[in-house]
């Protein structure tokens, strides 16, 4: 699984208006160092997925739509990537055997990992993306910390 330039682009995008407040796409792209016409269109799908608002003119700019507590990070990488597919099983056509029952055992798996993954990228948010980086990982009580240990057992 890999998650796409665009998705990341997209969330330092959305954890930096979070920060600096209404800011020009312009000023968020060299505040975070990302390419600017790229920006544009990763704003644009996040407007039209309702993630973030803005305002034409000298002084306007993009603001976030919704508080950061709302915003998840899979809303983002649904609105950007349309999701994720950690493994995706071959197509079955008329050549192919017709599956055997380990075939279908293993898909279940596969089914299980999406399924775990969208639940993380669900319970994690704009804001604990914020305040993860303001604790500069000295919290052992953050919720992305008690998620990595609960996950991956450390």
């Amino acid at each position: 699984m890999k998650v796409s330039k665009k998705a990341y682009y997209g969330l330092r995008a959305l954890v930096g208006i979070a920060q600096f407040g209404e800011i020009s796409a312009h000023v968020l792209a060299r505040e975070e160092n990302l390419p600017e016409e790229y920006l544009q269109k990763i704003l644009q799908q996040l407007k039209k997925a309702g993630v973030v608002i803005s305002e034409k003119g000298s002084t306007g700019g993009y603001a976030l739509a919704k508080n950061t507590c709302d915003i998840s990070v899979w809303e983002v990488i649904a609105s950007l990537d349309g999701g994720i597919t950690p493994f995706a099983p071959p197509k079955m056509t008329s050549a192919t055997p017709h599956p055997t029952l380990t075939h279908c055992q293993a898909s279940v798996a596969w089914r299980l990992l999406n399924s775990k993954i969208i639940e993380t990228f669900s319970a994690i948010t704009i804001s604990d993306l914020i305040s993860q980086s303001a604790s500069n990982h000295q919290s052992p009580n953050s919720k992305i910390q008690k998620m990595q240990k609960n996950t991956i057992g450390y």
